[in-house]
């Protein structure tokens, strides 16, 4: 079983994203302090032909085993949208973060337009719970996009949005609420803020704490499914701690 981590409540999470769309192809990279992957997508300009997954840092010997699932989206109309995307590929038998990357792909796919490569970076913060709160804020290209105070997982600030859920429950209102790149930047945020509730625990040493220890809900994601959880390793010293060096996201240090 985890421990608590001493020196919870002095740092901040982050994670990084980064979309080039360019034509037929679409990358993505994700970095934060517990995974480290590069996704390649190509496509026709209607369909998605391939699918290559790079896992750089992983939280379990398990997870690299993820990429397999993710070829279900070969042959996926790109006019078809996420939702359709997201039922073909079955989330629960995804690393949830592969996943995320391969929807955010094809919808920059689909999005993309002319002959000049366009790039997005989302820039995620989570600060460690202080008297009862978290502050979470995301960036797009360094403009900030969105701004929030959590408490027991749910918004209290800004005032327009108090009282949404920021754990389950969350698509369903931020979908109403928000479109387009205000919309992406929310779930971008939203599984940072997810994410970083691992900062809370230490995880060492990583052999006594392998993946059935954690308590984890059986199909929260591919690493957490029956008959994968029980030979699910913790890798060891994979966990990052970018608290003071945001420049370092996505250089994918060893």
């Amino acid at each position: 079983m985890a421990n608590p981590n001493p020196h919870y409540g002095t740092g901040t999470f982050r994670r990084r994203v980064r979309v080039r769309a360019a034509p037929g192809q679409v990358t993505v990279e994700l970095e934060d302090g517990n995974h480290g992957f590069r996704l390649r997508m190509w496509h026709d300009g209607a369909r998605i032909n391939t699918v290559e997954l790079d896992p750089l840092r992983i939280p379990f010997n398990t997870c690299a085993e993820a990429s397999k699932p993710l070829t279900r989206a070969i042959g996926h109309r790109l006019d078809e949208g996420a939702a359709v995307l997201r039922d073909r590929l079955v989330p629960s038998d995804n690393c949830t973060h592969m996943h995320d990357m391969l929807v955010l792909a094809a919808a920059h796919a689909a999005s993309h337009r002319g002959e000049e490569a366009t790039t997005r970076q989302y820039d995620m913060a989570v600060e460690d719970e202080r008297s009862g709160v978290m502050r979470a804020s995301v960036r797009c290209n360094g403009e900030t996009v969105h701004e929030w105070e959590i408490a027991k997982h749910e918004i209290v600030a800004p005032a327009e949005l108090a009282g949404r859920p920021a754990m389950r429950g969350f698509h369903a209102w931020a979908s109403e609420c928000f479109a387009d790149l205000r919309l992406e930047a929310a779930v971008a945020l939203q599984r940072a803020y997810f994410v970083a509730q691992s900062r809370r625990f230490s995880f060492e040493p990583a052999a006594l704490n392998p993946g059935v220890a954690d308590g984890m809900p059986h199909s929260a994601c591919y690493s957490y499914n029956r008959s994968v959880v029980e030979r699910a390793l913790r890798s060891d010293g994979t966990v990052r701690d970018f608290t003071h060096t945001p420049d370092l996201l996505l250089k994918f240090l060893p």
